[in-house]
């Protein structure tokens, strides 16, 4: 998208408070029946870039914050979408009132004061199921698989690690230089006794996770390129990292984009992707993506403040993510992210299996946003 494009959508911030939602999260009360968000098959551009994603340090705001706690301590509320924590995930019975914690946490997200700075840095952990091909010869065994040849099952394994990135801006804004310093604190677990005794008798190969193997050693890797692999994807749009801060900081603003976008890509975009009929889903799984780049605090009250009208959006309970931080799980389209309630930060996007309720170790998915924050050179870390 070009810059005179971003220009022209620019507007001023001008939250609106959400001060009654705790009362009327605790006065509410309803029979209504659970609505459960349908998980259904994403498209292979959501991670098709696989890099590490950003996580934003939100300042909290104390009304939001008991606004938005108290939408999840109420339990069965009515008046909004409803949803229930889905099934194999640690819970908190009972429904939650989507709308209302959506313009919560918008309200909470407004309240953070604009940074800016030279490097953005950010490290994230992600999860992968990796195969294990059966018998010694693992390189063959795997290259039949892959081609067809072979009927033999392929048993998982699934492995963690976590990668640092910095993405800068050059003095005068000439350009754009990056590090990734990966993998970090490898991890390998066995769903059965079967997998781990499967990998064994094939040597023990290493296996693949992000950045490297197993037996990789982490390593640095700084160049000076373009910014694709930070770029944030709306749709099939790649938005240039450097209009990040212009996006609309208004709900109007950002929305008729976004509405731009999405008429386009119904047309069909670039790579085959065609968007979504239902424009909630189509922001839905974009949200991540602009949540984890250095946008204003009024960009991210905006999208929330669309994602609490978009119906196919759903707010299905409380859960503990893999690094046992508590947060609300937010679900459409076969994904999901958790927020933390307090902070509106998000903690983690996860990528559900078609046609399951995702229980947990089972997405096709997943990555826990660990730190994020602005640094004044490449290779420093933000304070807190």
């Amino acid at each position: 998208m070009k810059h005179d494009e971003l220009d022209s959508v620019i507007n001023a911030l001008k939250p609106a408070m959400v001060d009654r939602l705790a009362d009327a999260a605790y006065e509410r009360h309803s029979d209504a029946a659970l609505i459960r968000a349908g998980a259904s098959t994403v498209s292979p551009h959501l991670l098709r870039k696989r890099r590490p994603v950003r996580r934003l340090a939100f300042a909290t705001g104390a009304t939001a914050v008991v606004a938005a706690t108290a939408v999840l301590a109420a339990g069965t509320l009515s008046g909004g979408r409803q949803g229930t924590h889905d099934g194999g995930v640690t819970g908190r019975n009972g429904a939650i009132d989507t709308r209302a914690f959506l313009l919560a946490s918008a309200d909470t997200a407004a309240r953070q004061p604009a940074t800016h700075g030279t490097c953005w840095y950010n490290r994230t952990r992600m999860w992968e199921n990796v195969p294990i091909p059966m018998g010694k010869d693992v390189s063959k065994a795997r290259a039949r698989v892959n081609a067809g040849k072979s009927s033999a099952q392929m048993l998982e394994a699934l492995t963690a690690s976590s990668a640092e990135q910095w993405a800068c801006t050059l003095p005068g804004g000439t350009g754009m230089r990056f590090r990734g310093h990966s993998p970090l604190d490898i991890q390998v677990r066995f769903p059965a006794k079967k997998n781990e005794a499967a990998w064994r008798a094939a040597g023990s190969p290493p296996l693949m996770v992000n950045g490297g193997t197993t037996a990789s050693k982490p390593s640095t890797v700084t160049y000076d390129k373009g910014s694709h692999l930070v770029n944030p994807d709306i749709g099939s749009h790649e938005i240039e990292w450097r209009s990040v801060p212009k996006l609309p900081a208004t709900r109007s603003g950002l929305e008729s984009l976004l509405r731009r976008l999405w008429q386009e890509d119904r047309k069909g975009g670039a790579n085959g992707y065609r968007a979504p009929a239902d424009f909630g889903e189509y922001v839905f799984v974009s949200a991540w993506d602009l949540f984890m780049a250095p946008t204003t605090p009024g960009t991210r009250a905006a999208l929330y403040r669309i994602l609490a009208d978009s119906p196919s959006v759903h707010v299905t309970g409380q859960i503990k993510d893999r690094e046992g931080r508590s947060g609300a799980a937010i679900t459409a389209q076969g994904v999901r992210l958790v927020v933390d309630p307090a902070t509106a930060q998000l903690l983690d996007f996860e990528q559900l299996p078609s046609g399951a309720g995702g229980a947990k170790g089972s997405a096709n998915g997943y990555f826990a946003f660990e730190r994020q924050g602005w640094v004044k050179r490449i290779g420093a870390l933000p304070a807190s």
